[in-house]
């Protein structure tokens, strides 16, 4: 709901949005609930053809924006000059974004007096770039955060101006842990910004140890093959979640076998690396160190179903020479 009306006060901070994913919501929401804000205006990016229709899609911060009633940029290139000569009239002291997915312009970053701030998932400078969340979990970390830097023009290059720490139980999926990371970005970002417009912090710059770098992940970074252990590629299903998602490829009988529910790897169940099995009711997957179960499969250009029901339509997946690419 858009805030009451108020009249105008010396304390507010004009501050601009920058922001496309979810991730970045309940860091805005918290600045647009706080009167000592003033949003000049919300950048986001440019509507995507999305789903099988194929429609336009916008961004849910730009339906967030649309829904409370802000000024909202939609662009597919922040770089653009009219787009930057927008911006920068629009007399923001400060600007914060988060999940944006488009390189920042230095010239934008230099016009706003308190510079921009990121808030970005992960421990910098560890997984910098577009994929920090499923990289954290693919590496089996015990913790994450969120770290806000003062932006630079490198990528996720900038010195910190806070770290928030999370511990991690070992069984996060993407998705919520993304959502957990989100409402914990938005408990201190007010502070944050008000102590550094005030000059009460001391940008730190990141360590030049540790750094790595994620990128865009594509369908084929789903792959599991038989040179996975099993704990892999349980990791790598709860990190892909809901994109790119995890699949196999079975020779000769299926060129795509999507895994939409996998069960925790098992120990007990003995299944050479790359084959099947049905062990009490439940397709197994033979990996390096133990099985993993398929409890919810599709296979290409099929419906979604239990592996039970797949091998029971397919029995030749449960051949001796039908095995998952190595």
């Amino acid at each position: 709901m858009p805030r009451a009306s108020r009249g105008p006060t010396v304390t507010e901070i004009k501050i601009l949005l920058i922001g496309s994913g979810a991730f970045a919501l309940p860091a805005f929401n918290a600045v647009h609930a706080d009167p000592n804000f003033d949003i000049v205006a919300v950048v986001s990016a440019a509507p995507r053809a999305a789903g099988r229709s194929g429609e336009p899609q916008s961004t849910p911060v730009a339906e967030w924006a649309r829904g409370e009633g802000l000024d909202l940029l939609e662009t597919g290139r922040l770089r653009d000059a009219a787009t930057l000569e927008t911006l920068m009239q629009l007399g923001a002291a400060v600007g914060l974004l988060a999940d944006f997915g488009q390189i920042v312009p230095g010239a934008l970053i230099d016009a706003l007096p308190g510079g921009i701030l990121n808030l970005h998932p992960s421990l910098l400078p560890k997984f910098r770039g577009a994929s920090p969340i499923p990289a954290t979990i693919l590496a089996g970390d015990r913790e994450t955060g969120v770290s806000t830097i003062l932006m630079d023009v490198g990528l996720d290059t900038g010195p910190l101006l806070n770290v928030q720490r999370y511990a991690l139980k070992g069984g996060e999926q993407s998705p919520a842990l993304e959502e957990l990371l989100a409402e914990l970005a938005s408990e201190e970002i007010l502070t944050t910004i008000a102590r550094h417009l005030k000059g009460e912090l001391d940008p730190t710059p990141q360590s030049p140890d540790g750094v790595s770098l994620t990128k865009r992940l594509t369908r084929a970074d789903g792959l599991i093959d038989s040179t996975f252990t099993a704990d892999d590629a349980y990791r790598a299903w709860r990190a892909y979640r809901p994109w790119p998602g995890v699949w196999v490829s079975v020779a000769p009988a299926l060129e795509r076998l999507i895994l939409d529910e996998v069960g925790e790897p098992r120990r007990d169940v003995q299944v050479e690396a790359g084959h099947f099995v049905l062990h009490e009711g439940t397709l197994m997957l033979g990996l390096q160190d133990g099985a993993l179960p398929l409890l919810q499969v599709t296979p290409t250009g099929g419906r979604r179903m239990g592996g039970a029901e797949l091998v029971r339509g397919r029995p030749e997946l449960l051949a001796p020479h039908a095995r998952i690419s190595a």
